[in-house]
C-alpha cells in the first residue's frame, strides 16, 4: 500500500472506531463491547505510517560498565 492509501485507511478506521458504542443498555441488561482489536488496527496502521514516511522508531543504546569492584 502506499502512503496515501495507508493513511486513508487510518481514517476510515478511526471513524469506524470512533462511530462504535463501547456499551449497549436494553431494559436492565447492559452489554459491554470490547474495543482494543479497533486500537491494535490502528497502532498497526500507524506503525506502517511511520515506516513508510522513513521515520520508523527511534533506539537507543545504553551502555554500562563497571571496574568490577
Amino acid at each position: 500500500m502506499t502512503l496515501d492509501e495507508l493513511k486513508a485507511e487510518r481514517e476510515r478506521v478511526l471513524a469506524r472506531r470512533n462511530s462504535l458504542v463501547a456499551r449497549v443498555t436494553v431494559g436492565d441488561r447492559t452489554v459491554q463491547y470490547d474495543l482494543t482489536q479497533a486500537n491494535q488496527v490502528l497502532a498497526d496502521l500507524d506503525r506502517r505510517i511511520a515506516l513508510a514516511e522513513g521515520k520508523g522508531r527511534r533506539r537507543r543504546i545504553l551502555t554500562v560498565a563497571s571496574k568490577g569492584l
